[in-house]
């Protein structure tokens, strides 16, 4: 173990710090949630051979033994779980999110608790989940997509332009900041060697930073997270006691579980935050519950105007369809589709609004794959295929079936991987290439 890492954390941890040392020595915990959002938890067992030994930190959240191969599996192809380390969870159970809400979960890649949300969410209301990083959150938005959600806005912004066009416009806001990461160190032994005093610090700055950006966005009376995968206090209970004293109208507020310990003691009553260790059942978190006095109005979002709707793209979605989304944006010949009204975020980037149902291409219109994932998608044409051919097709194979000529959706247990095009004897495979399996 580092030694400059070892000493500060015997000095956090005291009598426990040799049960913590001792957890390194032991396999680091794994998890999955069950996504509620396209199966319920007695379909789920009845379909998916998983262990049924339940977390405290989700309500649909497990324990597995092992994950290896869990990802190239139909029931993962189709959004059915997600592959989550169970402390993982715990900010999102904090948080407590409703259906209807306006949320922000503001450094949301890859995607757990972003999912996490949205589930809780069961449609109804939006999120706006942003990631930094260009290709972090590409891979956030192919997993919204998997997850099913119709009511996700993917944005790939500096949080501080977020705050700008979006001030006080949320219910709650979700800062899961960049940490160091000491939370994980049991699963990645090489990320502990690079630990540094120095990035310890460099966080705690940012952090700040991203903390003040997420008050902007947050409309009084609103809830604000902040959590982290690291032990530091100055990443966390110092973070928050800088952040309370530089906006006295943010109060932390109880956190409503009973799982992990509570934070150190600060003059800003951090205690009442949750710190999760290995001998809690998790690899480690920290997570603190605020909110933000007053009673103002919220902020509105302005609505985006929209192209008209390509008339090949409405006959297609007619024939498909046996349920038409309530809303639809078309921007560029890409047409989207979702339960909410688009909205216009300035000048941020935008990686996806709600449902990406296809694009006009050389006078056709060409679905995407996100119009087979999504939740709200009731299809009129649909293939059921048995494992082995599930297997064969997300590995990118085409599939013999007769019938008639057009696409289908492509069903394993009545859940959609993707989809084809039939010419009548073969189905030409659809499922992305940067998603297939080996």
């Amino acid at each position: 173990m580092n030694e400059a890492y070892s000493r500060r954390m015997q000095f956090l941890l005291k009598n426990e710090y040799e049960a913590y040392r001792a957890s390194f020595g032991l396999k680091p915990f794994r998890g999955y949630r069950i996504n509620t959002l396209k199966i319920a938890e007695e379909e789920f067992f009845h379909t998916v051979n998983l262990p049924a030994g339940r977390t405290p930190f989700a309500e649909n959240g497990f324990y597995l033994h092992e994950e290896a191969g869990l990802g190239s599996t139909p029931a993962y192809a189709a959004g059915l779980f997600y592959l989550q380390e169970p402390s993982a969870s715990a900010a999102v159970t904090v948080l407590q999110p409703q259906p209807g809400m306006k949320i922000l979960d503001l450094c949301a890649a890859p995607g757990s608790k972003t999912t996490q949300i949205l589930e809780m969410m069961q449609g109804q209301g939006i999120l706006v989940a942003n990631e930094i990083n260009s290709k972090r959150a590409q891979i956030l938005a192919e997993n919204v997509e998997r997850s099913g959600a119709v009511n996700c806005f993917v944005l790939n912004e500096e949080p501080q332009k977020i705050a700008e066009t979006c001030r006080e416009c949320f219910d709650q806001v979700l800062c899961d900041a960049p940490c160091s990461g000491e939370g994980m160190f049991r699963k990645d032994p090489d990320a502990e060697q690079q630990w540094s005093e120095e990035s310890v610090s460099s966080c705690a700055i940012r952090q700040r930073r991203i903390l003040n950006s997420a008050y902007q966005c947050l409309r009084q009376g609103g809830i604000l997270v902040y959590s982290t995968c690291t032990f530091s206090p100055e990443e966390d209970e110092e973070t928050i006691a800088a952040f309370l004293h530089e906006h006295p109208d943010m109060a932390i507020v109880s956190s409503g579980v009973s799982f992990g310990r509570p934070g150190i003691l600060t003059d800003a009553d951090t205690n009442q935050a949750v710190r999760i260790y290995p001998m809690d059942g998790g690899e480690g978190h920290f997570v603190c519950r605020m909110q933000k006095n007053g009673s103002g109005p919220a902020g509105h979002f302005t609505v985006s105007g929209s192209e008209r709707i390509p008339q090949e793209a409405g006959a297609f979605l007619k024939e498909q369809l046996k349920n038409p989304y309530p809303y639809y944006l078309v921007k560029n010949g890409i047409l989207y589709g979702g339960v909410n009204p688009f909205y216009d975020f300035g000048r941020c980037r935008i990686v996806r609004s709600q449902v990406k149902l296809g694009e006009l291409r050389n006078g056709r219109f060409e679905p995407d794959h996100h119009f087979y994932m999504s939740d709200w998608s009731l299809f009129r044409h649909a293939v059921e295929l048995d494992d082995a051919k599930a297997a064969a097709f997300l590995r990118g194979e085409t599939i013999a079936a007769d019938t008639a000529k057009g696409y289908y959706a492509v069903q394993w247990k009545g859940h959609a991987l993707g989809h084809a095009k039939s010419d009548g004897r073969i189905l030409k495979n659809k499922y992305p290439k940067q998603l297939r399996t080996h």
